[in-house]
């Protein structure tokens, strides 16, 4: 008797342990690696008509401006609306190609993006997604002023008008390949409307 509650107790605490962190209950989550701090709680855009609200914000243990840096930011972005008079709210329901270009502008839109690639197919967890990268010139970094600084945007969408963004970002490509097996720490679950 006692071995079954603690063979119950020990299965629950492992998957309680295993579970990660929830980014949106019942919708994302994320299992953060041991080389990441974080999960600091995001804050909402200044702009609050943008369609954009941080969730989480981990950076690498080891980030130090004089020497290295790694980022991960995750945002829930609204897609597929505009904001006519009155500051009323339309939504229009985006099939793949739409959502592809609406994907590209919302990069292109970046200030000093440069060596921005199409929007291409990718995975997150156990879910597909969109994914594009860029870099973007960091003027003012110690190490390195004028440094070209790699990020990738992934966009999974888990709502008709709603998308899970992933952006990492580093100070080199080999940093940033250090964050990629990060996506694989992701479990989406879609819901639709």
């Amino acid at each position: 008797m006692r071995v079954a509650h603690f063979s119950l107790l020990l299965l629950a605490l492992f998957s309680w342990l295993s579970h990660g962190e929830d980014l949106i209950p019942g919708v994302a989550t994320f299992d953060p690696p041991a080389f990441l701090n974080g999960g600091t709680s995001g804050h909402a855009s200044d702009d609050i008509f943008s369609g954009v609200g941080e969730l989480r914000r981990y950076g690498g243990k080891d980030n130090d401006i004089r020497t290295e840096l790694r980022d991960i930011i995750i945002n829930v972005r609204e897609v597929g609306f505009n904001i006519g008079s009155g500051k009323v709210v339309t939504y229009h329901k985006l099939d793949d190609k739409a959502l592809r270009d609406w994907m590209q502008a919302t990069v292109v839109g970046h200030r000093h993006v440069t060596n921005l690639t199409t929007v291409a197919d990718a995975k997150v967890g156990n879910q597909p997604a969109l994914y594009v990268s860029y870099q973007i010139a960091q003027l003012y970094w110690p190490k390195k002023p004028g440094a070209l600084f790699p990020f990738e945007v992934y966009w999974v969408r888990f709502q008709t008008n709603r998308v899970l963004e992933i952006e990492l970002s580093a100070d080199t490509p080999e940093h940033l390949d250090t964050l990629r097996p990060c996506l694989t720490k992701f479990k989406i679950t879609r819901k639709d409307g």
